[in-house]
């Protein structure tokens, strides 16, 4: 179990102010947990880490013009609220 003074010590690595560190010391022990969990995770190979893809099965890279309208391509992308471009997720 995470204690104040662990959530307290862990904001002062990160130099973060905490103004309440109790309210994080169940996010902090659940997320714990969960990395015990998936140490106990048992797989045979590294193959279940990983999959394949054939060559044969990728598509064909192609190039096509961006239609723009007249505005510059970085108008077209979406942002967050920071005005950061948002990547696509990748799968």
């Amino acid at each position: 179990m995470v204690d104040r003074k662990e959530i307290e010590h862990l904001g002062d690595l990160v130099k973060v102010d905490l103004q309440n560190p109790e309210k994080y010391i169940l996010q902090v022990d659940q997320i714990l947990n969960y990395f015990e969990r998936l140490d106990k995770v048992e797989h045979d190979s590294d193959k279940t880490l990983r999959k394949e893809i054939s060559y044969d099965d990728l598509r064909e890279d192609k190039y096509e013009k961006f239609q723009s309208g007249g505005k510059p391509l970085i108008d077209h992308l979406k942002k967050d609220q920071n005005n950061f471009v948002r990547a696509p997720k990748m799968i």
